[in-house]
C-alpha cells in the first residue's frame, strides 16, 4: 500500500507527458477527439498491432479521460508512463 509520504513524491497538479500504449489500432483521426496527441501504430512479431500514444495532458483529471475513453473503446491498455523532463529543460 502506497503512503501519504510516498504520495508527497509525485506532483499531481500540472501538466505532463504521458505515453500511453494500447493492444489495437487508433487511427490518426482519434488524435483530435482523445486530444493533441501523436499517435504511432506497430505490428508486433506475433501479427497483433499496438498503438502509441504520446502527448502532454493539462492534469490528471484530463489523463483519467483519455483512459476511460479507451476503456470505452474496448482496447486493452497495455502501459501508462509518466515521461520525465530531459536533462536541462525547465
Amino acid at each position: 500500500m502506497t503512503s501519504t509520504k510516498d504520495l508527497a513524491a509525485f506532483d499531481f497538479g500540472g501538466p505532463a507527458d504521458y505515453q500511453i500504449v494500447v493492444q489495437g489500432t487508433v487511427s490518426e483521426e482519434w488524435s483530435n477527439r482523445l486530444g493533441p496527441l501523436e499517435i504511432t501504430t506497430s505490428s508486433q512479431e506475433n501479427g497483433e498491432s499496438r498503438t502509441i500514444m504520446q502527448g502532454t495532458f493539462l492534469d490528471q483529471s484530463a489523463l483519467r479521460g483519455l483512459l476511460e475513453t479507451l476503456y470505452a473503446l474496448h482496447l486493452p491498455i497495455l502501459e501508462v508512463r509518466k515521461i520525465d523532463d530531459p536533462p536541462g529543460k525547465e
